[in-house]
């Protein structure tokens, strides 16, 4: 697994209420921690942003996978999650995106 991509799921409850929930996994290195951005997850329009930042941390001495889990309330329109981990992209970051078409009943 590459550091910081995400490998994400999304799983849909069509049921009152209806939610979207995204789910993922990244690889994290040592002496790094990952921190969720003030206000996140944020809604725009039909898109949901969930951003973590990459920060220091010494007293991680060794790379691990995490794991997240973000529910939230959902119109039952199609939505777009992104999962952005640092910069989004190369050595510094990852992002993935899932519709909500493509997420599992859950």
């Amino acid at each position: 697994m590459n550091n910081y991509k995400p490998y994400s799921y999304l799983y849909k409850t069509t049921s009152r209420p209806e939610k979207l929930k995204s789910c993922f996994v990244v690889w994290v290195p040592a002496e790094k921690k990952l921190t969720l951005r003030p206000g996140d997850p944020s809604t725009v329009g039909d898109t949901t942003y969930i951003r973590y930042s990459v920060g220091n941390d010494v007293s991680q001495t060794s790379a691990r996978q995490e794991e997240y889990e973000h529910e939230f309330n959902w119109d039952g329109n199609p939505h777009d999650v992104v999962v952005n981990i640092g910069t989004g992209e190369g050595g510094e970051g990852g992002s993935s995106t899932l519709a909500s078409e493509n997420a599992e009943l859950g």
